[in-house]
């Protein structure tokens, strides 16, 4: 198992050293942990400021992951971003992860530029507007950081929708176009399980936007979404059974934001 989306002290708003999330992954059976603290964003005009790190923590963000390698020898430990796309910020993060040797970098939104206010993802309120509309505007926006070129993987690819909605049933088509720029640019998606731990009560992506994404080809990272060190690995269980039943799945191992093991199922000999 691989746990490619972990939250880290540096992140303000998880709590845990790296040092305990490294030892529940080690419990859990998980083979390669990568953390993936949020990007600093300086100046950023929509909050959010105790979410995420400021640039004077890489360093230290650094300094950590290299010294939980030599305590924990039986576990891959990567130093990853999970990196916002929020329009105006394309040349500062280009520059940002040019001045790191990340090995993962998640595209995520959280807050859409065309939406008032904070309006964050888990607490937008459009009575005026349509799930559809909703949906496509943050699905734009998705669309837009993947064609920036900056990102290896989509994170909680339908992190916006609301319980019983799901978005295939609104914006079918909006999301077919996510997944052809994702298979272009050779990005992967994440399985993301913290959705079994919120209302929504599924995985993010649902079930069928996996089944579709695999269908193109596109390779599978899985994630926690850990923000305390007991969630590393939650619902792992439940993620892989329903990967093994897609024969032409692929889990990505990642390095230095290359894909180092991408192989069908089938043929590696072991289960994802």
């Amino acid at each position: 198992m691989i746990d490619y989306h972990v939250h880290t002290p540096f992140c303000r708003h998880a709590r845990g050293t790296l040092e305990a999330y490294a030892a529940r992954a080690v419990e859990e059976g998980v083979e390669e942990l990568c953390f993936t603290p949020h990007t600093p964003l300086p100046g950023f005009p929509r909050g959010g400021g105790d979410l995420r790190m400021v640039p004077g923590d890489l360093d230290a963000y650094f300094r950590g992951t290299a010294r939980l390698r030599d305590r924990f020898p039986g576990l891959r430990i990567l130093a990853g971003l999970e990196a916002d796309y929020y329009p105006g910020y394309e040349r500062y993060l280009e520059g940002l992860l040019a001045g790191y040797p990340f090995d993962l970098v998640l595209l995520s939104v959280h807050f859409v530029a065309a939406w008032p206010g904070e309006n964050w993802l888990f607490g937008y309120h459009f009575p005026e507007k349509s799930p559809a509309q909703i949906y496509r505007e943050y699905l734009a926006a998705l669309k837009a950081g993947i064609a920036t070129g900056l990102y290896d993987c989509v994170a909680h690819l339908d992190l916006v929708k609301r319980p019983g909605a799901p978005l295939l049933a609104h914006c079918g088509g909006d999301v077919e176009e996510v997944l052809s720029l994702c298979a272009s640019r050779g990005m992967s998606i994440e399985v993301n399980t913290a959705g079994l731990r919120r209302p929504v009560g599924e995985a993010y992506p649902d079930p069928e936007i996996v089944a579709r994404a695999v269908e193109r080809g596109i390779p599978i990272v899985t994630g926690s979404d850990a923000h305390s060190p007991e969630h590393v690995a939650h619902g792992f269980a439940e993620a892989y059974g329903r990967l093994k039943t897609l024969p032409r799945a692929r889990l990505a191992r990642y390095r230095r934001r290359r894909i180092a093991d991408s192989r069908p199922r089938h043929r590696a000999g072991k289960p994802l």
